[in-house]
């Protein structure tokens, strides 16, 4: 068995096992991933792709984040989360955890209880929802957005980047773990809005769209005392935006990670359901 470490380049060779959605984020900062091969290194057995979460954070632990899977052979499992087990080490990581979705996830789940994980099923943070549901939100009964909310095309990088700096400053980097060093061309700069109101930065709302076509929030915040309007505003110029340039059934993928947002969510959609999930964690 060999054990390949993933790059941009290999990450290719590997297409009939790994989707593009997965693949896109080999290559980013605290993305890591290794597939456990036959002795050729071409034909997968199983792999896994993490991601590291307070690496450069002093006052947290470092956590590993397993959020893709696959196990073909189930022999090939022990040496794959040998060498996982072997490379989180080198990090310092003291936890790891795992979300991965229910669907063909059965030979995984047991891989994973095998590893020593806690597993168990539940609800997940993400909701799925299309615009045609977006644009009958109660919010849109207003369609009024207010004067200081813009498309992010109209945002030099330069104050992109210190906006994303303030953002930081504050805790505010959404899912992106990386967001100081993701490119801006990340994010769709015409889906994507900021607030500002004289001269400073008050909101951002950044999103995301997958190869696969899905739309994702990255980040949404509001700063300062208005920032409950102006996350509203905000949401309200991505639902008309979008509205203008896709069709209804478009799919739009929103997090509920934390309590602001899930509060969020439960006030713009109280009839959605996160996508079921396996989740768990073992200590390190």
């Amino acid at each position: 068995m060999t054990i390949v470490e993933l790059n941009e380049e290999n990450v290719r060779e590997y297409a009939s096992d790994i989707t593009e959605d997965v693949a896109e984020n080999i290559g980013r900062e605290f993305f890591r991933g290794i597939i456990a091969a036959a002795d050729d290194g071409k034909d997968m057995a199983a792999g896994i792709i993490w991601q590291y979460k307070n690496l450069e954070d002093e006052k947290q632990d470092t956590e590993s984040v397993i959020e893709w899977i696959r196990i073909k052979d189930a022999n090939a499992a022990e040496a794959l989360f040998a060498a996982y087990s072997e490379s989180i080490a080198k990090e310092g990581a003291l936890t790891s955890r795992v979300v991965i979705p229910v669907k063909d996830s059965k030979t995984e789940v047991q891989a994973l209880k095998d590893a020593g994980f806690r597993i168990r099923l539940t609800e997940g943070d993400n909701i799925i929802v299309s615009l045609s549901e977006l644009s009958e939100l109660a919010v849109m009964k207003s369609r009024k957005v207010p004067d200081y909310i813009y498309p992010l095309n109209t945002l030099v990088l330069r104050r992109f980047r210190r906006g994303v700096e303030q953002c930081i400053s504050i805790g505010q980097k959404g899912l992106c773990e990386d967001l100081a060093s993701l490119p801006m061309t990340w994010f769709d700069p015409d889906i994507s809005f900021y607030a500002e109101k004289d001269g400073k930065f008050c909101g951002f709302l950044l999103f995301h769209v997958l190869p696969s076509g899905m739309i994702c929030i990255q980040l949404m915040t509001g700063i300062g005392k208005d920032f409950q309007q102006t996350i509203l505003g905000m949401i309200r110029k991505f639902i008309i935006t979008m509205e203008e340039h896709y069709p209804p059934d478009t799919k739009i993928q929103m997090n509920r990670r934390n309590q602001a947002s899930l509060q969020l969510a439960e006030k713009l959609l109280p009839r959605g359901f996160g996508i079921p999930v396996y989740t768990g964690s073992r200590g390190e």
